[in-house]
């Protein structure tokens, strides 16, 4: 089968930023295939099977991060990582909001 690299930019929309819940998830993601995974904002980056890394990157709303892949799953991997960023977050949200 032959590797895969697949990169994509997306947005963080959670209002709190990329915190240790959304990044737990990414984690979990990234942990259920083989092939490497990266995101990137500026500078840092981070391997995205680690959380530690992740929480380094300190994402702010409105950050836009690079997401790398690489390895024969990379497209089906990345395809679940981006769909979470455009859509996973609502949960995230509902979670962290309290009634005013």
């Amino acid at each position: 089968m032959q590797e895969s690299v697949c990169r994509q930019i997306v947005t963080v929309k959670m209002k709190q930023g990329l915190h240790l819940r959304p990044i737990s998830e990414i984690v979990r993601i990234a942990r259920d295939y083989s092939c490497d995974f990266k995101i990137s904002n500026g500078d840092q980056s981070g391997n995205a099977k680690e959380v530690y890394d992740l929480l380094e990157l300190r994402a702010l709303p409105e950050t836009q991060l690079v997401l790398e892949a690489n390895g024969d799953d990379a497209s089906k991997m990345m395809e679940e990582i981006v769909q979470f960023f455009e859509s996973g977050y609502k949960k995230f949200e509902e979670l962290t909001d309290l009634p005013e």
